[in-house]
Parts: structure tokens; sequence; C-alpha cells
């Protein structure tokens, strides 16, 4: 029989709370400990593990670059010394995000090289995660041949794993930077498995995100009444996930009985305050309904929209009333729409004057120029 797994060397230091209690605590005068070669290298590891780590992510969420680098450039060096595969892997991940996200990709790929050669030359579902930073990568710096070979060798490594949660990021991903691209065709059938994924495992976020752009890319390619079914499926679950968590958040908190822990399914994170984009998706909805002739489903939702908006500002409403205006002139062939238009981007013009948007500011004045081109005015 094949000897037993042994665990990391991180796992294997850290001691038990039991002999953490019974070691006694050294007395004023006592010389210091020497610790063992192998001490000195859990402690190091775990300190990897339980400070560099979760310190550089409070810096990254803070937006204190410099300072998560040095961290993580530190691990990355702990890590290399003693030739800790999966540690260095972490950290060459969290490093190249944190480039990424300053839009700094010469970096970002330098950072994610050792994790990324190992993937390449071990695949397996451990694989997903620097394929992914390397494909959102190369996408971002604009090599789209690049970011396929990273997307094809994502969906490989996805095919390996066990973790359903895992396969439908993957295929969301995916779906998701083939749609920027502008691979339409190639991003639908992605996309639906994502939301399909998403559905059943409960996971609201991941279903809502997939049905949110599969409907953005059928408008794109002309199927009106698709994309209004995907953005109806966005609207069902958006609704849904609010219910749910009005729900949970006036139950009383009790002890799970035993065999209710083993049935619960893993908790999803929250998707908070899910209005502005249910405002967007009905938008959506009056837009492709406008596209299809049927003007009184679309004027439903265009009130669904403002509703919506005038609760969370002036700003959200005129955005409402801006992809309005494009919406009438999208629809407006034989310039039958053209009033409907301008009335939309005067008042779209009159909030974002009020509010100081310069970006509103200027997409109404473009529109009552008619100075737009399809694809912003398909982006609403």
């Amino acid at each position: 029989q094949p000897p037993p797994k042994q665990p990391s060397a991180a796992a294997a230091a850290k001691p038990p709370a039991d002999s953490q209690a019974a070691t006694a605590a050294p007395k004023p005068g006592d010389p210091p400990v020497q610790k063992t070669p192998e001490q000195i290298k859990a402690d190091q590891l775990l300190r990897i593990r339980y400070e560099i780590l979760p310190e550089a992510a409070r810096l990254m969420s803070a937006r204190e670059f410099a300072d998560a680098e040095e961290q993580l450039e530190d691990g990355v060096a702990i890590a290399s010394q003693y030739d800790e595969r999966e540690l260095l892997n972490e950290l060459s991940c969290a490093l190249s995000k944190c480039f990424m996200i300053q839009n700094k990709y010469k970096q970002a790929l330098e950072a994610l090289n050792p994790a990324l050669m190992h993937a390449r030359r071990e695949g397996g579902p451990e694989a997903m995660r620097p394929h992914s930073i390397a494909a959102e990568i190369n996408k971002a710096k604009g090599d789209v041949d690049q970011m396929r070979v990273e997307l094809r060798a994502l969906m490989e490594a996805a095919s390996e794993s066990n973790d359903e949660q895992e396969q439908g990021a993957a295929l969301l991903l995916a779906g998701c930077l083939l749609f920027d691209v502008g691979d339409l065709n190639a991003a639908v059938p992605l996309l639906s498995s994502a939301a399909t994924a998403g559905e059943k495992l409960g996971n609201h976020n991941m279903r809502a995100g997939a049905r949110n752009r599969a409907g953005a890319a059928l408008l794109r390619m002309r199927q009106p009444k698709q994309a209004v079914e995907a953005w109806m499926d966005e609207l069902k679950v958006l609704e849904q996930a609010g219910a749910e968590e009005a729900m949970a958040a006036m139950k009383v908190k009790e002890e799970p009985k035993e065999e209710e822990i083993e049935k619960k399914k893993p908790e999803m994170p929250p998707l908070g305050d899910t209005r502005g984009r249910r405002c967007k998706a009905h938008g959506n909805v009056f837009m492709a309904h406008l596209l299809m002739g049927t003007r009184p489903a679309a004027e439903v939702h265009l009130q669904h929209a403002l509703s919506i908006a005038k609760e969370l500002g002036k700003e959200e409403e005129a955005r409402v009333w801006l992809q309005c205006g494009n919406s009438h002139t999208l629809a407006s062939v034989d310039g039958s729409n053209d009033g409907d238009a301008t009335e939309a981007y005067k008042k779209c013009l009159d909030l974002a004057k009020e509010v100081k948007s310069l970006e509103l500011i200027a997409a109404a004045e473009k529109g009552l120029k008619k100075d737009l081109d399809v694809a912003t005015m398909l982006r609403g």
C-alpha cells in the first residue's frame, strides 16, 4: 500500500491548543530558547499563512498597494527559500492580482509566472486560479489570442475539479471575458451554463451575473426576445435573493440541530442592496421590448426602473432617462421615436446638471445631437 499522505510543513507546524496551554512560559532571566531549523521553518510558514496573506488582503482592500506588494514579496522570498510550492503559488497569485488592479500588466505576469509555470506542468484543479488570472491579464493588455489559450487551459482544469462552485465561477469568467472581446457566439453558451450552475448551487450572484451578460450578448446578436428571457430571469433571482436576505435578517438566531448541520448547504455571500441592479435590468428589458415593437410591455418596465431610480437618487434617475433616450433612438427606424428620444435626453440632461455629473451631461448632449454609435447605445 502507498504510504499515508503527509501534511504540509505549514499545517504540521501548527501546535494543538492543549499543548500550547501546557507549555510553561519562560521565567525572567532564563536564557532564550534555541529553536531547531524545523521550528524556525514552521514559524515562518505560519507567519505567511496567518499574518502576511491576511494583512496583504487588508492592504489591497484599502488600496495601499505599495505596502501590500512589500508584504507579499517578503512571503514569496520565504516560501521560495523553503520550496513550499503551495504557499508560493498562493503568494504569486495574490501579488499578480495586486499588480493587475493597478494596471501594471507586465509586473502582474512576472509575479504570476511561478504559479503559472507550475499550473502548466502539473495541471489539475489547482491550475484554475493561475490560468484565470492569466486570462484576465491578457484580456486587459489586449492579447486576445493568449487570453483564449489561458481560457482553454482553465476549462480543462475545471473539468478535473469536483468543486461545482469553482466550475461555475470558471464558466462565468470565461463567458464574461469572451463577451468583453466581442466573441458573443462563444460567450452565450458559457454564460448559460454558468447561470444553470448558479441556480443548482443556490448562488444568486453567479446566476444573476451570468444572465445579465447573456442578455446583453443576445441583444447585440439581434435576439431581443431571448435577451428579455435572460434579463427577466436576472430580475427573478435578484428579487428572490432580496426576499431571502430580508427573511434571514428577521429570523431569531437558533442553534441548529445536528442533522440540520449535516444537510445544510454552504452559505453564499449576500447580494446586499440589489436596487441598482434591478433598476438596470428593468431598463434593459424596456430597451429589448421597444426593439421588438412591444411598447406597452416596454413602458411597464420603464416605470419600474424609474420607481427604483427615484429611491436611489437623481443620478440614477438620469441614467434611466439616458437609457430610455438611447432605446428610442435605436428603435426609431423611420424617425417615429425621435420625439420620445429627445424628451428623454432632455430629462437626463436636466438631472445630470443638478447632480453635476459631467459624464451624464456629455452623454445627454451627444444624444440630443444624435452623435452616438450603436455599441454605446446598446450599453445603455
